[in-house]
């Protein structure tokens, strides 16, 4: 799998995620945590950590690492445009 394609998957999966807290919790509450959980899901990609969520990513590559961080960045940016769209 290639960096876009890895991206582009990761980016669904975490937008499906965002938006599922965005129900369950409210808009207000559930951006928060998104925010946090987001930061956190690029961070720990970033760090080398051996999971990311419920993911396994020992034997990731840093570019798949990369890959990973972005993709959350991509989704952390669109709750932020969404939040500061005029209602």
């Amino acid at each position: 799998m290639d960096h876009t394609d890895l991206l582009e998957l990761v980016a669904d999966d975490l937008t499906q995620s965002v938006s599922k807290m965005l129900i369950e919790m409210g808009s207000e509450d559930g951006q928060r945590f998104a925010r946090r959980a987001l930061v956190n899901f690029a961070t720990q990609a970033l760090s080398g950590a051996p999971r990311v969520g419920g993911m396994d990513i020992s034997t990731f590559t840093d570019g798949e690492r990369h890959a990973l961080a972005q993709a959350s960045a991509m989704v952390l940016a669109t709750i932020q445009a969404d939040a500061s769209r005029p209602q």
